[in-house]
């Protein structure tokens, strides 16, 4: 009786948090106390709760789960060996960039390590969940656990992820608010470091170097359209900005400006706000 009265009086709003959010049951305590739901010596509810699945172990046996998911998705584009040479992949860009990632060359562009480092696990869990707009699909439709098969899969393709322990971007500050003030001293900032040679005065992709950038590997690559966020393949929310202008991406033609930055990061924030002001979307 003494529980079923307990029950009553928790609010739905409690009740769904609760089991959404996988409290433990001293939690749960707090949670309904705040809800005027349970005095401080009440018993906690006997709801049995999934605990919050954790990551699974990096094993051989994940491994080759993770190929057999590659051979199923990513095999087409980027090839039997991650080499980037799949039946579809000169279709994608023919002549120009982006072609699909060679797995095999441990160079990767979308990171939150230092330019030349290795991605971490979560650099490619993160491009593997949203994909690349234009490109590449998001695959939020496998599981969380097979998503993390197949960044262990990729990471056997190559060496270099061996004992790697990359280093990562410093995060200073964070996201502020765009004012005008702060639209202006990105522009300011804008100018300095002379973005406009690449993606021109109005952030069209126009600028003078435009036409004559390239990738490693020889294929012309345009510069990013500022005016249309949604295209931004490392993905257009302020902490993907700060992660591609301070990490840059290996392997294009945006350079990282760690070092540029440093000691005054807070500018990219305003950096940041100016491109953001330029979208036309």
């Amino acid at each position: 009786m003494k529980i079923r009265k307990h029950v009553q009086r928790i609010s739905r709003t409690a009740l769904t948090f609760i089991l959404a959010t996988g409290m433990s049951g001293t939690v749960i305590t707090t949670a309904l106390a705040a809800e005027g739901g349970m005095g401080a010596d009440a018993i906690p509810l006997p709801i049995e709760l999934s605990p919050f699945k954790q990551r699974i172990p990096e094993n051989a046996a994940n491994v080759e789960a993770g190929r057999a998911l590659y051979e199923r998705s990513c095999i087409w584009c980027h090839g039997v060996n991650g080499e980037g040479k799949g039946p579809v992949a000169y279709f994608l860009s023919r002549d120009t960039a982006p072609h699909p990632r060679d797995f095999t060359s441990g160079i990767y562009k979308f990171r939150s390590t230092l330019s030349g480092e290795m991605p971490t696990d979560e650099d490619l869990f993160r491009t593997i969940t949203r994909g690349i707009p234009g490109f590449m699909p998001g695959f939020r439709g496998y599981s969380t656990e097979d998503r993390w098969r197949l960044v262990y899969y990729i990471k056997s393709l190559s060496p270099d992820f061996k004992d790697a322990e990359p280093e990562l971007i410093k995060v200073v500050g964070t996201p502020i608010p765009p004012t005008a003030a702060s639209v202006q001293r990105g522009y300011q900032v804008y100018q300095k470091f002379k973005c406009w040679e690449c993606h021109g005065g109005g952030g069209a992709g126009n600028g003078k170097k435009a036409g004559t950038l390239k990738d490693d590997w020889g294929f012309r690559l345009p510069p990013r359209d500022l005016r249309r966020p949604s295209s931004f393949k490392n993905g257009n929310a302020p902490a993907d900005l700060y992660r591609t202008i301070m990490a840059g991406l290996d392997g294009g033609a945006m350079p990282s400006y760690s070092d540029f930055f440093e000691g005054s990061e807070q500018e990219v924030w305003d950096l940041i706000n100016y491109i953001n002001s330029l979208a036309a979307e």
